[in-house]
């Protein structure tokens, strides 16, 4: 019988496993014990456990969590994916039953702890590189949550239930265990429109845990996409509708002061700036802002939503941490927050997409990022709008070639603006077009894009 691979010394059999493919490596090591041992240290077997993407379904968390506590290769995890299922999985209890959520949620929490507090106590660095949430849709479902149509009626409710669920199991989990995350992303993401979490769901965390300061003390990166509060509505058995404040009415079709009130809650707010608060070390942050339509979100005018005072309690506490990048996608500010907080954070490489002023102009805002006194090394500008009086009115750049949306203008400029550190220091001309966009091509994708990025309008 000629040599046997199994008795190559070790260098030899890591030589071999860096160069074959993943689905060859897990062959070689299920083939005998002396070669799974053998290639345990090579650096192309570690790489197969640097990522990994795991379902919240408790079955798939006891999984994770026995592995992980068994101290083997899966300790070797640096990229941790996470996905809620909307709609709920197979060991999910009704929703109606709320004990029974809360205990559900409560087991996934403590199996998700386990695996944390092995990955830090086992791993090589005792952290993660990244930690990112997702929505996943179970394909029976996605005619109904992710309709083809993108502007038709679609059910938003089990994409922000999932979304809800995912981050308490996860912050929790976090809270418990102090395991430090150096990136988190949570729902902002090729792939994840309308899976935006409510932002009245970040102020349901104790945000002065000693572990979640422990485990967020050294995050450098901060992307997340957040929605308006959901406004649960449900029909009691008489067909009156009960909303999420106890009151109930006859018909879905109006609204009325309470409404209003619960739309603008000072907790539907304040969310974000406490977790901005324990991110003392972030060098890089994203938001997108989604809007969600249907029943009463879509009765509310914008204005009742208060979308700006998101980025107003940002800018109101005490101290920013200076940013190397920035990314404001979807979002409503007025023109002083929104200068605040490009100033305060010092931010090099600022991206607005999307940005709608609700009050003010841009005038001072693209004055600043011009001038001597800037931070800014590069910027991008895409489709802003100011307010004004309804509709809003979209910024066109002077100078920046033609608009790719706007078609029949007699007046030059686009709605797209880049700068590098060459030409920072240019003056920015622009003006607002004050008519509505003529139908085109161009317009009508741009429109369905907008829609299912960012929601309403």
């Amino acid at each position: 019988m000629g040599p046997l691979i199994e008795n190559c010394p070790f260098d030899v059999i890591n030589e071999i496993i860096n160069h074959l493919e993943p689905d060859a490596i897990r062959s070689l090591r299920l083939s005998c014990k002396t070669l799974a041992i053998k290639s345990s240290s090579s650096y192309g077997v570690k790489a197969l456990f640097r990522s990994k993407h795991i379902e919240l379904t408790e079955q798939a968390l006891r999984a994770c969590a026995v592995a992980t506590q068994a101290e083997g290769l899966c300790c070797h995890v640096k990229e941790v994916t996470l996905s809620g299922i909307a709609g709920g999985d197979d060991d999910a209890p009704r929703r109606t039953r709320q004990g029974g959520v809360q205990l559900w949620r409560k087991n996934k929490e403590f199996l998700l702890s386990q695996s944390f507090i092995a990955l830090k106590r086992n791993g090589p660095t005792g952290r993660l590189a990244s930690l990112s949430l997702k929505v996943a849709i179970p394909p029976h479902l996605k005619a109904r949550i992710e309709p083809a149509n993108p502007r038709g009626e679609y059910d938003w409710r089990p994409l922000s239930e999932a979304a809800v669920d995912a981050f308490h199991i996860t912050f929790r989990a976090l809270a418990t265990s102090q395991l430090r995350i150096d990136s988190l992303n949570m729902f902002n993401g090729p792939g994840q429109q309308r899976r935006s979490l409510p932002c009245n769901a970040l102020s349901k965390v104790d945000w002065d845990s000693e572990g979640l300061v422990e485990s967020l003390s050294s995050m450098r990166s901060l992307s997340i996409s957040l929605s308006n509060r959901v406004y649960k509505l449900d029909e009691d058995e008489k067909g009156h509708v009960r909303t999420d404040n106890g009151t109930t009415r006859g018909s879905r079709n109006h609204y009325d002061e309470n409404d209003v009130s619960i739309a603008q809650e000072e907790r539907n707010f304040t969310g974000l700036a406490s977790l901005f608060q324990l991110s003392k070390n972030l060098e890089s942050f994203e938001l997108h802002y989604f809007s969600h339509r249907g029943e009463l979100q879509g009765l509310l005018y914008s204005r009742d939503w208060c979308h700006e005072r998101l980025l107003q309690r940002l800018v109101a506490l005490n101290s920013l941490p200076n940013l190397t990048r920035s990314t404001l996608r979807g979002i409503y500010a007025t023109e002083t927050d929104l200068l605040a907080f490009i100033k305060r954070t010092r931010v090099s490489e600022l991206s607005l997409e999307s940005v709608t002023l609700s009050l003010g102009t841009f005038r001072s805002i693209f004055d600043y990022c011009t001038s001597s006194a800037t931070s800014i090394t590069k910027l991008n500008f895409d489709v802003l709008y100011e307010m004004g009086e309804r509709p809003s009115h979209m910024v066109l750049f002077l100078g920046a070639g033609p608009s790719r949306l706007v078609y029949g203008e007699t007046g030059l400029g686009g709605e797209s603006l880049e700068r590098g550190r060459d030409d920072i220091n240019q003056p920015i001309s622009y003006y607002t077009l004050r008519s509505r966009l003529i139908g085109s091509p161009t317009a009508s994708r741009w429109a369905t894009f907008r829609i299912r990025e960012y929601g309403s309008t």
